[in-house]
């Protein structure tokens, strides 16, 4: 039970990192970014494509990283139980 919860405060310190991250990268560009003179403006109906960051996918990550977790918890929590399976029959067998 105590591993469990390790796990879990674990699994919990995980999923708060990528939002702290996000936030300061949102604080830095907030605080650097400055307006572009109107010479730059782009021309009307010129394709400017999707942005060349994958900031703006950082749940997708999160997500993975905590399937991936929980995945390889509950293949521990198997090998647990197989193991103290495999104790109790040759207890039983003798």
């Amino acid at each position: 039970m105590r591993h469990l919860r390790t796990f879990f405060v674990l699994l919990l310190a995980l999923a708060g990192v990528p939002a702290a991250r996000v936030a300061h990268a949102q604080a830095d560009a907030s605080t650097t970014m400055t307006a572009a003179p109107a010479t730059q403006a782009p021309e009307a109906g010129a394709f400017q494509g999707p942005p060349r960051t994958l900031r703006a996918y950082w749940h997708l990550f999160a997500a993975f990283t905590i399937v991936w977790l929980l995945v390889f918890g509950y293949l521990v929590s198997l090998a647990r139980r197989f193991r103290r399976m495999e104790e109790q029959l040759q207890a039983l067998g003798g």
